[in-house]
């Protein structure tokens, strides 16, 4: 009995530090309200653990003592998974876990009130631990924009391990059938319970980093103006996609777009409205192009796009639509400004070419259409044959 003492002790104490921490952890990355609901289910398992270390010392307040350790042990867990649930936006199962929560803890209370065996209640409140711990590992496999993060795989498969670990005591807590398989019970519940729950609260706050980082990595490759991807978040994009055409042969063109005298647009109407104007041309881009096409800002009026698994009159036409469109979007926002676009389209074709030297072809078919003219679109010559690289010695 000393022994079991000290170990809900342990646990009242590393619940409580995990709610402080998540709680930290929530001020300092954004106010997630994941972050919150993490924090207050560890928050409600310090209190769960406080009051089984009561139940040890006042016996006459038994029944009381269990029904609010039964009810603190199945809002802990649902708290767990609907932040895992609401960190990827699955709110659709929230009216279901809290259905699976309330049968749960009826049906628990039940057994601590009118059953005489308690295997019942402690086989119940395991398998409701388990259910959680599976609905948290399988947001896991919901990550944002389908990425599988390492850390995000550590984190599924401790849950699902977690998950397994108490779907099993459940198991054995309906089989207790003597003293020798009772003390077996305790000794599992005793040392698996510690390692779990700390494995779950660690996991949430490497979770919470990785968001961060992934955060922070968006918002260094994204243009702060336009929202959309600057040069170096571009290239970043852009390298798996000119891989993957080279490797399955696909075409693949690539636009670089320029506003047409937008010096003339700050110097008449001021920054403010050069700014307005450059974000109406990228939104009006990025509602004409496809979800699979890259689009980005390479700096000041000039833009750049990549169009995968499209050849050069593909291109073309899809640049020319872009260009008609864009008149009457930007007219409404200054209207006794003539604004038009420039754009330079090249290829990149064969194994041996790079993104680069398709921007570099591009921006002197951009060059063209500015010395014809203007408010036009040149597709590039195709570069000239060459013979495969060799790495050096």
């Amino acid at each position: 009995m000393y022994t079991a003492a000290i170990i809900m002790f342990g646990l009242m104490a590393t619940s409580l530090l995990l709610c402080i921490a998540l709680a930290a952890a929530w001020r300092t990355f954004g106010r997630e309200r994941h972050a919150a609901l993490w924090s207050v289910a560890f928050g409600l398992s310090s209190a769960k653990w406080a009051v089984s270390l009561l139940d040890q010392e006042m016996p006459r307040a038994h029944t009381v003592l269990m029904l609010a350790t039964v009810i603190l042990s199945i809002a802990s867990p649902a708290l767990i998974a609907l932040g895992f649930l609401r960190r990827v936006g699955l709110q659709a199962r929230k009216d279901a876990m809290a259905g699976a929560a309330g049968v749960t803890l009826l049906v628990t209370l039940w057994a601590v009130l009118w059953s005489t065996d308690p295997s019942i209640s402690r086989a119940l409140v395991l398998f409701f631990w388990a259910a959680m711990m599976v609905v948290s590992a399988m947001s896991l496999r919901a990550e944002r924009r389908g990425e599988r993060r390492a850390t995000g795989s550590a984190a599924f498969w401790m849950l699902a391990s977690f998950a397994a670990f108490d779907f099993g005591l459940g198991v054995m807590a309906l089989c207790i059938s003597s003293d020798a398989s009772l003390r077996l019970y305790r000794m599992l519940m005793l040392m698996g319970l510690p390692t779990g729950l700390f494995g779950v609260g660690l996991f949430a706050m490497f979770v919470l980093a990785a968001d961060l980082a992934e955060a922070m990595r968006q918002v260094a490759g994204s243009d702060p103006l336009t929202a959309i991807l600057n040069r170096r978040g571009f290239e970043e994009a852009a390298a798996p996609l000119v891989a993957q055409s080279q490797r399955h042969g696909r075409p693949l063109a690539v636009v670089i777009a320029d506003l047409d005298r937008f010096k003339a647009i700050n110097d008449r109407f001021g920054h403010g409205v050069g700014d307005a104007v450059l974000q109406c041309f990228a939104a009006h881009v990025g509602s004409t192009i496809r979800q699979c096409d890259l689009f980005g800002r390479l700096g000041g009026e000039e833009f750049i796009l990549l169009l995968p698994d499209t050849d050069g009159r593909e291109a073309m036409e899809a640049m020319e639509r872009v260009r008609h469109g864009l008149g009457p979007v930007v007219s409404a926002l200054v209207p006794t400004a003539d604004i038009s676009a420039s754009f330079g389209i090249a290829l990149v074709q064969g194994r041996f070419d790079t993104l680069a030297e398709a921007m570099q072809r591009a921006d002197h078919a951009l060059y063209q259409s500015k010395v014809g003219g203007r408010d036009r679109v040149t597709l590039a010559d195709p570069p000239p044959p060459t013979l495969p690289r060799r790495q050096a010695a």
